[in-house]
């Protein structure tokens, strides 16, 4: 994994500067509210939750949860300098660090096509655990039909991406979600494939 800077950079290059519209949209697709109580899984360096500290004001909570420890560090800093307070802790999103019906809004960007098909089950049934009754669950990750031999960052010669939300979104009803919305949405980034 790059440095957290270079993560920072690589997105930024990547985005063409455009991360923060990206991010914008997918709070937009969350509905969030003053007040509400939000998880980031996958976190990274912090940009979507400091995004969603703003949303949701000093009387809403955001926390964020990444693998790694130099992101979070990275995380904490950019927090501090936007003057959000967004708790950051190390952790996999297969065992969430929160009791049960925690959060109203659970966020997972480009984070998803990381697990194996066991984590992907895990991390399903955990963010159920973790939402309110009526919560909502915003992910955003590679998904439903790509551009016909496009050469993108997961598929370099062209083809099918090796994953596909669209196909997860299929069977997140048998854990207790009903799936209110699908969709792509353009993150902006060169040579992503289709979100």
């Amino acid at each position: 994994m790059p440095s957290p800077l270079r993560y920072d950079l690589k997105i930024w290059l990547a985005s063409r500067g455009r991360e923060g519209a990206f991010r914008e949209r997918q709070l937009d697709l969350a509905r969030l509210a003053v007040g509400e109580t939000v998880l980031d899984v996958g976190c990274g360096t912090g940009t979507l939750a400091i995004a969603a500290a703003r949303r949701v004001g000093v009387t809403g909570a955001v926390a964020g949860i990444d693998p790694s420890a130099e992101l979070l560090e990275r995380a904490r800093k950019k927090a501090r300098r936007a003057h959000v307070d967004v708790a950051f802790a190390q952790s996999g999103g297969e065992e969430l660090p929160f009791p049960d019906a925690a959060f109203d809004v659970v966020l997972r960007s480009l984070v998803l096509h990381h697990l194996s098909h066991d984590a992907l089950r895990s991390a399903a049934h955990e963010m159920h655990r973790v939402l309110r009754p009526g919560g909502r669950a915003v992910l955003v990750d590679m998904g439903g039909q790509q551009p016909a031999q496009a050469k993108t960052m997961h598929a370099h010669h062209g083809g099918r991406a090796p994953f596909d939300l669209d196909r997860i979104a299929e069977r997140l009803p048998h854990i207790g979600f009903t799936v209110i919305e699908t969709g792509p949405i353009e993150s902006g980034m060169r040579r992503l494939e289709r979100l």
